[in-house]
């Protein structure tokens, strides 16, 4: 027996990374607009943009406004990898 009482949903985050010129690392999330990040490490950016993500799909469905996902996501650029991250709302 399952119920969907409490049940969270659960959101693909994609994240290219790649270092940044003046040292550190540069992010943004592929697959929606507009977030992007300048960190220290590759951990301090994948955090700052999965909170950023998180607020602006939290937001979105707190709206009933359609989420504008980019599919497919564009490959990543020269010198970017790729990184896949569950978002639990």
């Amino acid at each position: 027996m399952s119920d969907n009482l409490g049940s969270v949903p659960v959101f693909n985050c994609i994240v290219y990374v790649s270092p940044a010129a003046s040292g550190g690392v540069q992010a943004h999330v592929a697959n929606l607009a507009g977030l992007e990040v300048s960190a220290a490490s590759e951990r301090e950016a994948l955090g700052k943009l999965v909170a950023a993500f998180k607020a602006r799909v939290a937001e979105l469905m707190q709206q009933q406004a359609e989420i504008p996902w980019i599919e497919p996501p564009p490959p990543p650029g020269p010198g970017e990898q790729e990184r896949l991250i569950p978002v639990h709302l």
